[in-house]
C-alpha cells in the first residue's frame, strides 16, 4: 500500500512520493556538502545506509506521522530527483503545519525553492483544513527567507533553536496565513472564497 500518495505538480515541477528509482538521487543529495550547511542534523534522509533512510521516507504518512518526505523533480526530467520537501509538524487539529525544503546546489538560484513553495502552498490550500503554514529557517539562509517572503509568508520571531549542531542557533520562523492568502486572492480575482 502507497504510504503517501500526496502529489502536487505546477508548471515547473513534479513533488511526489520517492521510490526506489530515487536511491542515486537521494546519495548525490545526502553527498553535497551545501546542501546541508543550512539544514539539521537530524532529518531522516541523513539517518543510517542511504537505503535505510529512503526505506523510512516511503514509509512515512502525513496522518500517521505527522509528516512526510516527498521527492522534487523538473517536470522536464521526472526521473531525476532534484530535491526534498516535506510537510511535517502536522498538527491534530488539522490547522497547522509547516513546511520545508532542500535542493542539489547545483539547482540552487534558478527559482527552484520558489516554485516548490508556491506547489506545497497550493497543495495545502486545496486539499487540506490547514489554516497556518510556518517554516523554520537559519538566521543566515537569507536566500530561502527571501523564497518564503516571495510567497507570502511573513516574518513572525527570532527563536534559539536545537538544530543538532551541539549549540544552539538562531533561526527565523515565517508563517503563511492561508484564510489572509484566500482573502487577498478573492479581492484581487473578484473569486468567491473556498
Amino acid at each position: 500500500m502507497l504510504h503517501n500518495p500526496i502529489r502536487i505538480e505546477n508548471d515547473r515541477l513534479l513533488i511526489c512520493p520517492l521510490n526506489n528509482r530515487d536511491l542515486k538521487g537521494l546519495i548525490a543529495l545526502r553527498c553535497d556538502q551545501q546542501v546541508y550547511i543550512y539544514e539539521p542534523t537530524f532529518l531522516i534522509e541523513l539517518q543510517g545506509l542511504p537505503e535505510t533512510a529512503l526505506e523510512m521516507i516511503q514509509k512515512m504518512d502525513l496522518h500517521e506521522n505527522r509528516q512526510c518526505i516527498l521527492g522534487v523533480y523538473e517536470k522536464e526530467d521526472p526521473s531525476a530527483l532534484i530535491g526534498l520537501a516535506e510537510f511535517y509538524d502536522f498538527k491534530p487539529s488539522g490547522k497547522i503545519i509547516s513546511i520545508g525544503y532542500r535542493f542539489l546546489s547545483d539547482y540552487w538560484g534558478k527559482g527552484i525553492a520558489s516554485s516548490c513553495i508556491s506547489a506545497l502552498l497550493e497543495y495545502i490550500q486545496n486539499n487540506t483544513k490547514v489554516e497556518l503554514v510556518t517554516a523554520h529557517v537559519l538566521s543566515e539562509n537569507k536566500a530561502s527567507a527571501r523564497c518564503l517572503v516571495k510567497n507570502g509568508f511573513e516574518y513572525l520571531l527570532t527563536k534559539t533553536e536545537d538544530w543538532g549542531y551541539g549549540r544552539s542557533c538562531e533561526a527565523d520562523i515565517y508563517t503563511y496565513d492561508c484564510e489572509i492568502a484566500v482573502s487577498r486572492d478573492v479581492r484581487s480575482n473578484g473569486q468567491k472564497a473556498r
